[in-house]
This record gives C-alpha cells, sequence and structure tokens, in this order.
C-alpha cells in the first residue's frame, strides 16, 4: 500500500475531499508567502525557528487533559501560545516553516497511519496570520487597533453568550449532558467576567502606558484572541466532525469555555514573551552591527 492510500484509508470520500483541499491550500500559502516574503537565512532566524519548534513540542508533550462534567475531555496546552508568539516574532516565511515543521515533528515522536492534512494547516495558519498580521499593521494608528479589539471582545463575548444559551446539551466523551438554566448562567457569567478582565486590563494600558506599549498591546491581543478562536473554537471541532463525525456545533461548546480561560492567559504570558524575544533579536542585532568585520 502506498504512502497516499495509507493517508487516505481510513477517511471518506467527504474526508478525502477535505484532505485534499487542506493540500491545496497548503501549497498554495507556500507558493504566496515564499515570493511575497523570501526567506532570509541567517543564523539568528534558524536559532529563533529552532527554539520555538522545540519548546512548542515540549509544551505539546507536556499538555494536560482536564475533566470537564467529571470526565477528561479538554486538553490544556500552551502550544498554540507559543506558535502564536513564533508567528509574531518571525518573517511569514519563517513562520510557515515553524508551523510545518511543528506538525511533522509531532507525526515524528507520534507517528499515526492517518495523518490529517487539516491539523497541519491549523498549525501553520495559527503561525502564519500572526506574522502577516505584524507585518501589515505596522502603520496602523493606535486608535484603530483600539477600536478594532474593543469591537472584537464585544462581538467574541455576545456570540459566546448566545451560542451558549442556546444549547441543550452536549456530548462529553461518550457521555451526553443535559444543560441546565443554572449552568448556562454561571458559564454566561463566567465569559462576561473574562470579558470584562480584557476591557479593564486594555483600558489599563491604554491610561497608564505609553501610547506606543498600548498599542503594541492592543494588536497582540487581537492576534492572541483570533489564534485562539481560529484554533480551538473554529477548526479543531472542524477537523474532528470530518474525522470522527463528531457535530462541529456540539463540540464547539467545551471549546468555548476553554477558550476563555485561555485566552486572558495567551495575552498577559504572551505580551511579555513577545517582548523579551524583540528585546533579544534587537540585542543580537546591535551586537552583530557592533563587531569589527
Amino acid at each position: 500500500m502506498s504512502s497516499k492510500q495509507i493517508m487516505f484509508s481510513g477517511f471518506s470520500s467527504g474526508g478525502l475531499i477535505v484532505q485534499i483541499i487542506c493540500l491545496l491550500v497548503l501549497i498554495g500559502l507556500c507558493i504566496f508567502v515564499f515570493k511575497k516574503y523570501p526567506l532570509q537565512v541567517t543564523i539568528q532566524n534558524i536559532v529563533f525557528a529552532a527554539m520555538f519548534v522545540l519548546l512548542a513540542s515540549v509544551m505539546n508533550a507536556l499538555s494536560v487533559m482536564i475533566p470537564f462534567f467529571g470526565v477528561p475531555s479538554v486538553k490544556l496546552s500552551f502550544v498554540i501560545l507559543v506558535l502564536i508568539v513564533a508567528g509574531s516574532s518571525l518573517s511569514p516565511s519563517w513562520a510557515y516553516l515553524v508551523g510545518l515543521v511543528f506538525d511533522l515533528v509531532g507525526l515524528l515522536i507520534v507517528p499515526t497511519d492517518q495523518p490529517f492534512l487539516g491539523f497541519t494547516l491549523s498549525h501553520v495558519l495559527v503561525t502564519l496570520l500572526p506574522s502577516l498580521w505584524y507585518v501589515k499593521s505596522q502603520s496602523m494608528k493606535p486608535q484603530v487597533a483600539f477600536r478594532i479589539i474593543y469591537s472584537a471582545l464585544f462581538i467574541l463575548g455576545v456570540f459566546a453568550a448566545i451560542y451558549v444559551l442556546q444549547m441543550q446539551q452536549i456530548q462529553v466523551g461518550q457521555d451526553i449532558v443535559q444543560i441546565t438554566t443554572v449552568m448556562k448562567i454561571s458559564i454566561v457569567l463566567f465569559i462576561s467576567a473574562a470579558i470584562l478582565i480584557l476591557f479593564a486590563i486594555l483600558r489599563y494600558m491604554q491610561k497608564k502606558q505609553k501610547e506606543e506599549t498600548a498599542a503594541a498591546f492592543a494588536k497582540w491581543m487581537l492576534i492572541a484572541i483570533i489564534g485562539e478562536v481560529l484554533y480551538s473554537i473554529i477548526l479543531t471541532p472542524l477537523w474532528l466532525d470530518v474525522m470522527y463525525a463528531i457535530p462541529w456545533f456540539v463540540s464547539m461548546f467545551i471549546r468555548v469555555v476553554k477558550a476563555c480561560v485561555m485566552i486572558p492567559i495567551d495575552i498577559v504570558v504572551g505580551f511579555s514573551l513577545v517582548n523579551l524575544v524583540h528585546r533579544v533579536s534587537f540585542a543580537s542585532k546591535s551586537k552583530s552591527l557592533k563587531e569589527p568585520k
């Protein structure tokens, strides 16, 4: 049996179509990125890219399943945070490679007879989009960034609340759990508290920090939210639907709650990591410029 047959043998015709679409998207992104943003091979870029792949792989190995409604069903991991930080610190071409290589390393560590290209695409996108965002947002005015993030937080909160309130039951593992009114109100209050905390943090940054720092924080906050929502709430449930016929709308419930926990952590911890990487990068470049040729 060929490698292509092995790759697709466990999928239905619909799953095969999704595999092909994901492959074409990966190829298209590769052509676009490397043509628009040629790869600059330097020692610093190689070191940073390798460091991010290694760190993401370690975080993936340290991931833990935590119980939800009494069943271990939520994977707690900081892989997405590392990939978003990588994309925010590297050029688009290097960001694409980091996402792709991380996925390939994962397949080498935990081999599978049926690799699914949807997750490969997810890892590439969640690393590439922050890099493209930082390239395109260089000329963005601070007030524009603030308006965008405030709007995004409001829309995210409203969407999450409406979604939770209309749910009647969810599937947790092999069990069907009925969602009571008390549970709905509790989760909506939790989501509202998370959104209000983010509003408060952003408002504090606006008033207490320099405009440049506050704007950088707003840009990071936006891409952290987009990355977590894209990977956890949109793409992963979609791929699980394709692979295991788990309804996208049902499996998304747990991930909405998880995202409300992870997003504030991603924002606070990630912003510190991005600043650290940028300072190290700047110091390395300054040192290289001072060294005699």
